[in-house]
């Protein structure tokens, strides 16, 4: 199965688009070890930087889209691929022809501005629900915000030194308006914040693809308090980060970089219409503060407040664990959906239940082997029902209205541990990765307040094993006790 991954970049529109898949390539690199590019003629530094971040890459012609998207799907795409797009071009004809030749079609946007035949949806920022959205492709999904935000591994990784540093100085502020910055704003916004007394050193950021370097050279080389960057790094771009205790962004994904490399007093640009969401998010999250509003923020005797303030709420926000949960919904995303409806176990399923828990291959992989009393079965059972911390579902078989099996979840606090069992007559057809998908998607919707949703199985028990590996959850690196192994599912936070 491939990965393919197809966005535009350059002066003009930036890179913002090209960053944002490399990251969820290098994400999602364990899962997919064929990796392929789809790009229109890159300038050789572009080229360079896709063949360091290991991917292969097709150079695609300038033609109209209609002709690109028919071609590919005659030529270079096959049933079994993975398709990403990212880009505010390809609309929904081209999205549909695309979808026809491919397996899955994802594609990243924040505009919700048009339909889309994707059977997934990414949108990094927090707010838009699929009400906002067209989603025409049946049983599509909608992952938004910093929870699925994909970001390069520089800025996930915790600094070794961070918590014994001081936090860094909101007076040494990082700039960058985009790699590209289109709309050349990093001179105006350097000499704004240059103007200002209290700030002892501007960093600025532009990239390979930034238009003017030359002058903006030559202007900054009379600014002893401004330090001129190009084309880092992301573990250079990550470390001065670290170094700044205020940044000024445009309302894009090097927001979110900073934020997740430690942030600190965010002050925010939108440089284009496409940035609307992410702007008022932030803002709204209590992340950011307009950049409108820097003379006021960085002459306030309450600057160090309000930057110790936002640094911790970034961290409460981007908890690392983005890259866990957008492996596991691609995972889910492989499956086929269910050929069962859940529905909540009632007192009549009582026997039903006795028999499935009795049933030999049942017990023989259940922590306690022992057949459970029908007296103390009752006794639970009704303790279950009546608990308000527990959920039992069981899957109704779509076309024989047979119940196939149970999945029950134990809520405590931000934790629910789950078990599952499947009827004899219904093993053997892949239908344990569904029931836990389709479970796990349910308790999340019914208890907001879980984060996450573990399952213990016996470390023999391959069968299930596999199934918890197929419905997405992720194999812990602790065994737990008893020889048995922990998965562990990740809600949106």
């Amino acid at each position: 199965m491939r990965l393919l991954l197809r966005a535009d970049g350059n002066a003009r529109i930036g890179l913002g688009h090209v960053m944002r898949l490399l990251a969820l390539a290098e994400i999602l690199r364990p899962d997919f070890a064929e990796q392929v590019f789809l790009i229109r003629e890159p300038d050789d530094a572009l080229a360079k930087q896709l063949a360091v971040a290991g991917v292969a890459v097709l150079a695609l012609p300038i033609r109209t889209l209609p002709e690109e998207a028919a071609d590919l799907a005659a030529r270079v795409l096959r049933p079994t691929d993975v398709l990403v797009l990212d880009g505010y071009d390809f609309r929904y004809d081209y999205q549909n022809t695309m979808r026809g030749a491919v397996h899955r079609l994802i594609c990243l946007d924040d505009l919700h501005a048009f339909p889309l035949a994707a059977d997934l949806v990414l949108n990094p920022a927090g707010g838009p629900t699929a009400a906002d959205y067209e989603l025409r492709q049946p049983g599509a999904r909608l992952l938004s915000g910093p929870a699925y935000a994909p970001l390069r591994a520089a800025f996930r990784e915790a600094d070794p030194g961070e918590d014994a540093a001081a936090a860094p100085d909101p007076f040494t502020v990082f700039v960058c308006l985009g790699g590209a910055d289109p709309t050349h704003q990093t001179r105006r916004v350097a000499t704004e914040l240059l103007a200002l007394p209290m700030v002892a050193q501007v960093h600025a950021v532009v990239g390979s693809a930034y238009q003017g370097w030359e002058a903006l050279h030559a202007w900054a080389a009379g600014q002893p308090n401004l330090s001129l960057h190009r084309h880092l790094g992301a573990a250079e771009l990550a470390a001065l980060m670290r170094r700044c205790g205020a940044a000024v962004c445009s309302a894009s994904t090097i927001s979110y970089e900073y934020c997740a490399a430690g942030g600190g007093l965010l002050l925010l640009l939108p440089t284009a219409e496409n940035q609307h969401d992410l702007d008022h998010y932030l803002r709204a999250a209590g992340l950011a503060r307009p950049f409108t509003a820097a003379p006021n923020i960085l002459t306030s005797p309450e600057v160090g407040r309000l930057a110790a303030q936002l640094r911790a709420a970034q961290r409460r926000v981007f908890d690392g664990q983005a890259p866990m949960r957008l492996r596991q919904e691609l995972r889910a995303l492989l499956l086929p959906p269910p050929p069962f409806a859940l529905r909540p176990a009632t007192a009549t399923d009582s026997a039903q239940l006795l028999a499935w828990t009795n049933e030999p291959a049942v017990r023989r992989f259940s922590f306690n082997a022992e057949p459970v009393a029908e007296a103390d079965h009752e006794r639970w059972f009704a303790a279950r029902l009546a608990d308000d911390h527990a959920l039992l579902l069981l899957a109704q078989d779509a076309a024989t209205g047979r119940s196939a099996g149970l999945i029950r979840f134990a809520v405590e606090a931000e934790t629910a541990t789950l078990s599952y069992l499947l009827d004899p007559d219904f093993r053997g057809r892949g239908l344990a990765p569904l029931l836990l998908l389709a479970g796990t998607r349910r308790l999340l919707a019914q208890f907001a307040q879980v984060r996450r949703v573990l399952g213990h199985v016996q470390a023999a028990n391959a069968a299930s094993v596999h199934a918890f590996e197929r419905a997405g959850f992720q194999r812990q690196t602790m065994v737990s006790p008893a020889n048995s192994l922990m998965f562990t599912w990740l809600g949106p936070g």
